[in-house]
């Protein structure tokens, strides 16, 4: 199988920022322009499962803003092959690339990894527009599967730089986030080039909300090393005061360019069904998901797939005593 996307090296340039719930999305397409930025990154599904509704609402809106959008992925590794299908889906949608998020959740998984690449791969992915984002201090991580990214993920390493209290901009940017790169750069002989993420951090479970001078200290540190591109986790998270600090923050550039065309004689991969064909059901309070999907004949996974957007983008456990009456659910 092949011709997801062809094979088009292209450094990212400009800023992103990060989406997990598309309730935010009004605030996100509103920071970017107060910030200058080029790029979406949406959390387009979890756990081997695509949001395939909120996906395309979310591609939809950002193109209209002007917004390159990147597909985000929380790895899990625990089913690789679903998750590689996810990435499929999401460059079949139209996502200009896929980040996958290598967590404390895909430590250890290093086979499930390098079969996760071989999959996308094999199905045509295109390495340079997949990219994986995990902790800048690699030595620290050894359980991370750093080098079985590196060969499919060749669009880009990001690695977090997270602003807490307890450590400097020195030594999460300039030691680990360049450092650890460049020494693992020359140990491993190759790394995709590396975009940092600016995330603020939690002290004591509550996000630490830094003032504009300490701020903008983590943003010249940054700054300094003149990156490419850089993408501020999360939409929420940063107060207006800090958005001028990373309006001043390198210059809006033009995006990625679009995907070529399959090849002559290579059939286009296909596509989700359109939301125009969807059947959806207006969920009462005496509903379950087991009666729902019985009264539908689809599969609880299929309902997961298509609906699980709804209790994520509320904070809420995918359990079905959490469904609220009047959710508006796909069911066909």
């Amino acid at each position: 199988m092949g011709g997801i996307l062809e094979a088009r090296p292209q450094t990212l340039r400009g800023k992103g920022l990060w989406l997990p719930f598309s309730g935010d999305l009004d605030r996100a397409v509103e920071m970017a322009s107060g910030i200058g930025a080029t790029h979406l990154l949406y959390r387009v599904g979890i756990r081997g499962m695509l949001f395939v509704e909120t996906a395309r609402y979310v591609l939809h809106r950002a193109r209209e803003a002007g917004l390159t959008a990147l597909a985000w992925i929380p790895l899990s590794l625990e089913h690789p092959l679903a998750e590689a299908e996810v990435v499929l889906k999401s460059l079949r949608i139209g996502y200009e690339g896929v980040v996958l998020e290598v967590g404390e959740s895909a430590g250890g998984k290093t086979v499930a990894a390098a079969t996760l690449g071989r999959q996308i791969l094999a199905d045509g992915g295109d390495p340079e527009r997949l990219f994986y984002v995990s902790f800048p201090n690699i030595w620290q991580h050894p359980e991370i599967p750093y080098r079985e990214m590196n060969p499919f993920c060749r669009g880009g390493f990001m690695p977090w730089c997270t602003v807490t209290q307890q450590r400097t901009p020195r030594t999460v940017v300039d030691k680990w986030a360049y450092g650890e790169y460049t020494r693992w750069a020359k140990e491993w002989g190759d790394m995709p080039p590396i975009y940092p993420v600016l995330a603020l951090g939690r002290d004591e479970k509550v996000i630490w909300r830094p003032g504009a001078p300490e701020f903008l200290k983590w943003v010249q540190a940054l700054a300094a090393h003149d990156p490419p591109f850089l993408s501020i986790y999360e939409v929420g998270s940063i107060d207006r005061e800090l958005w001028p600090i990373l309006a001043s923050l390198g210059p809006s550039v033009a995006p990625l360019p679009p995907p070529a065309p399959s090849p002559a004689g290579t059939p286009a991969p296909p596509e989700e069904p359109p939301t125009a064909t969807a059947r959806f059901h207006v969920t009462t309070v005496n509903d379950t998901i087991w009666g729902i999907c019985k009264r539908y004949g689809i599969s609880r996974r299929q309902f997961w797939e298509w609906n699980g957007h709804l209790w994520d983008e509320q904070g809420l456990p995918r359990d079905e005593i959490y469904m609220q009456e009047g959710w508006r659910v796909r069911v066909g």
